[in-house]
């Protein structure tokens, strides 16, 4: 089942956040880590598992790769809630995320994404049109769909 919509939920002084109840069983025994910016991800544990297959370590590997390890595996944790519904993020993803208060959950088809509100309405400006064009296109090339003319139902947000 994919994941869509945002949803806002408030942060308690234990660093707990209740996952919005349409996300929940799809992510229940999955990872949340730390993800691009300032955001945290959600797996579900299917993508999990796939991830980590392809994911491996060498020490022979990048630098760079190694600490994109590093970031994903070193500071992630399964996710799992209490009776509410309510993660308790490490403060080490709190901290990366900039969780203070307002959290927003986005659906972004296979994974969730976490911001804090300020984040989010940074990351929520509208796309330029142009952008918004290049990566349908790049989008719709690597599916095999060929890249149609951005005259039909898609729009930029």
């Amino acid at each position: 089942m994919p994941f869509y919509g945002s949803y806002q939920h408030s942060l308690d002084e234990k660093g707990r956040v209740a996952v919005p109840a349409r996300f929940r069983d799809n992510l229940l025994g999955g990872v949340v880590t730390r993800g691009p910016d300032f955001a945290l991800v959600m797996y579900p544990p299917t993508y999990w598992q796939r991830l980590t297959e392809q994911r491996a370590y060498s020490d022979l590997a990048d630098p760079d790769y190694r600490q994109y390890l590093f970031h994903l595996f070193g500071q992630s944790q399964q996710i799992n809630w209490d009776a509410q519904g309510r993660i308790l993020l490490s403060p080490q993803l709190r901290e990366h995320a900039e969780l203070r208060r307002d959290v927003v959950f986005v659906g972004m088809n296979e994974v969730v994404e976490v911001f804090s509100q300020e984040h989010f309405d940074q990351r929520a400006q509208r796309l330029d049109p142009a952008v918004w064009e290049r990566v349908r296109a790049r989008a719709a090339e690597v599916a095999g769909t060929g890249a149609a003319s951005s005259s039909g139902q898609e729009s930029p947000a």
